[in-house]
Formats: C-alpha cells, structure tokens, sequence
C-alpha cells in the first residue's frame, strides 16, 4: 500500500483490522466529520445500523458518477453544459457544506439550496445548447429541501439549507426558489427542468450517464469530493483519455501547500475514507493510476498534463 512522507489532514483516523465492528463505526463517524463535514446526525448507516460511506443503489451510483463529469470542471476546463456567462457547475462547490449518499438518495448540504438548484436545473439556450444537468427536473421543496430527479437514471437528489431559521417557512423557501431562477426567465432560454420528459438537446448528451468501466469509481469520488475542494483545497478537472488510452483522468494544479497525486491517491485508498476495494498505482508524486475493478483513472497533479492536448477529443 502506498505510503507518503506528509500526511494528509485526517491521516491519523486510519481504521485498524483489529478493532472491534464498533469501535471501527466510532472511529469511521469522527473521521467523516474531520474529512468530510458530515456531522454525527448525519452520518450515512446501514439498516443494521453501521456506518457506511458507499451504498448508492445502481441508479443512483451512475447519477453520482455523471456529477464527477459536470462538477468537477473550471475555467481552464468547462464543460460542455456549462453555461458560457455563468459558472454554474464549476462554481457549486463553493456553496456545499456536506455530501451524504444513501440508497435512494444524494443528499447535500449547502447554505443556499435554491441558488445551487437553480445552477444545476438545465435551461435551452441558443435554441439548441443546454446549460446544466440534462434530465434533471424540479419535483418540490419543504423549508429546507428542494428535492429534484433525474430522469435518464430516476436518481434523486435532495439540496437540504444546512441553517434555516425556526421562522422560515415553505412560503419563504417558494420565494427564495423564485428568486433564484428569475434568471430562466431570459426570453432566449426555455426551462427544461419543467419538462415531463427528454428534450432531443438532452438526449445528445446520454454519454453522461452511460455506465462505464469508471463508473463506480466517480461515483465514490463524488461522496469524497468535500475532502478535495475543502479538506484540501484542490479543485480537479475531469479530462478524457489521452490518445491511445481508455484512461479517463483528473488533474489539477498545486502549489506548496496543495497536495499531489500521490497524496490523494493514498486519501482515496489508505485512510478511513478510502474507497473499498480501490487500489493506487503511483508513477510519480504527481502521477499515478486509481482503480476499481475494471475502472482506471489517472490522478495528475502539477503540469504533468497539457490541459489542451486533454482537452482534446470527447468526453467518455
């Protein structure tokens, strides 16, 4: 197992064979509170009560993995559903508090549940562009949740207001929701989160959520993701292969203080949040391969990559 001379934030929660299913499950839940903000109320079980990182349904999991396509993206490498005046996708990480998959559901922490669902709710523009998640639809809010679906996977996804006062009430989140996509309004773009099925412009995007050999692989990249924007302050960008490869990849820049990919790679597979089963293959301290099963994906850090060469080419 890969070793690395400076320690990730959290390192010390390494889980230890020898301890008992409880005191493993103590362990797990301080170590996804200092890694990955979810607090004890939060923390995702079992129905035998355990705590357990990974355990999406199949629809779900593939929903997960298409975020890791459309979230994790910049200005130096945007998206194909990224609104050109508006860094709607490359930007949500900024307004997250918490990730918790369960069974049937991503839930999501955030301060501001309407504005991020207004950013992720896809909208036409130009006639045939579509700007956020293809499929995704609006079904309905609480005080503090507004709950959308996708429908190519039938995932759910809820945004839940980590601090909402004892006063607000459903008529202020309608408000607050209306307030945030006023934006929709624009007359040259057409709301597709209203829609009861596909539109032709969303269907041409279906390779988002074609299952791949990586797809479960993004997937719990994606319930980790608060450890890398926040924990560690990187913000990778999903690439596709190179040429000649079928290894799809993420890569960011560092500075000093910003960890590379061996130290990821080592956060992803040997500390308490490590992706089961998962494996890293380290090139270089800022290059190496991550894999599941049959899935690969190269973690690169630094310049290792010519984001223009990578940017190259489709999407997988």
């Amino acid at each position: 197992m890969l070793s690395v001379s400076q320690p990730l934030p959290g390192q010390s929660w390494l889980l230890k064979d020898a301890m008992s299913p409880h005191t493993n499950d103590r362990v797990m839940a301080r170590a996804l509170e200092e890694l990955l903000y979810i607090k004890p109320r939060m923390v995702p079980r079992t129905s035998s009560g355990r705590v357990r990182l990974d355990q999406a349904a199949p629809e779900q999991e593939v929903f997960q993995a298409l975020l890791v396509k459309c979230l994790m993206s910049s200005s130096k490498a945007t998206h194909p559903v990224e609104h050109p005046g508006r860094s709607c996708l490359s930007g949500i990480q900024g307004y997250l508090n918490a990730i918790v998959s369960r069974p049937d559901v991503l839930e999501i922490y955030t301060n501001t549940a309407c504005r991020v669902a207004s950013r992720l709710m896809p909208v036409l523009y130009d006639g045939h562009r579509v700007a956020g998640i293809p499929g995704l639809r609006f079904l309905n809010h609480s005080r503090r949740r507004v709950r959308l679906r996708h429908l190519p996977t039938g995932a759910r996804i809820d945004l839940i207001d980590s601090h909402v006062s004892s006063w607000f009430t459903v008529r202020d989140m309608h408000r607050t929701f209306l307030q945030e996509v006023r934006w929709h309004d624009d007359p040259d773009m057409q709301r597709l989160w209203e829609l009861p099925a596909l539109a032709p412009e969303e269907e041409r995007h279906a390779d988002l959520w074609a299952p791949t050999p990586c797809t479960p692989l993004r997937s719990a990249i994606m319930v980790r993701a608060m450890s890398l924007w926040y924990k560690n302050d990187i913000y990778p960008d999903w690439v596709p292969p190179q040429h000649g490869t079928d290894c799809p990849g993420l890569t960011w820049d560092i500075s000093e203080q910003e960890p590379g990919a061996a130290q990821i790679g080592s956060l992803l597979t040997a500390s308490a949040i490590a992706i089961p089963a998962a494996v890293f293959h380290q090139r270089s301290a800022h290059d190496g391969l991550l894999e599941l099963g049959d899935g690969r994906i190269r973690l690169s850090s630094g310049t290792v990559w010519d984001r223009v060469t990578q940017r190259t080419g489709t999407r997988r």
